[in-house]
């Protein structure tokens, strides 16, 4: 990869993909599911009384409930992976990169006022 100085100063609200989804944590493994398939999403934030509390990846479907074979009924609070590692909007790339690298991570929500306003991928990154 070619050093980029516009890459620097560039912010996520740059590279996020805007609206991401979010669920209650009650909502059930089937119909998240259904609902990541049906709008094409990677993942999808967890809230619970009004609050941001995880996110439920494609990757925490396979893993988890093949691994301990939880029924598709289970509630996606036990499937999440939390605490939720978010982003300020106005952040600027390299921190993301870093809590990334650092939390082994590929998606981070971007937040503002504790408001989904979207999500940045580590491939968002580096294009």
């Amino acid at each position: 990869m070619q050093f980029d100085p516009y890459q620097k100063s560039k912010k996520i609200k740059d590279v996020m993909s805007p609206l991401t989804l979010s669920l209650e944590s009650t909502a059930t493994a089937s119909d998240a599911a259904k609902i990541m398939e049906t709008r094409n999403l990677e993942a999808v934030v967890v809230i619970e009384n009004k609050k941001l509390v995880g996110i439920i990846t494609d990757r925490d479907y396979t893993i988890k409930l093949g691994s301990h074979a939880y029924p598709i009924d289970t509630p996606i609070n036990r499937l999440m992976s939390c605490p939720l590692i978010s982003i300020n909007q106005d952040a600027e790339i390299s921190v993301a990169r870093s809590l990334m690298e650092k939390n082994k991570i590929k998606r981070l929500p971007v937040v503002s006022d504790n408001i989904v306003l979207g999500i940045v991928t580590m491939s968002d990154l580096i294009d």
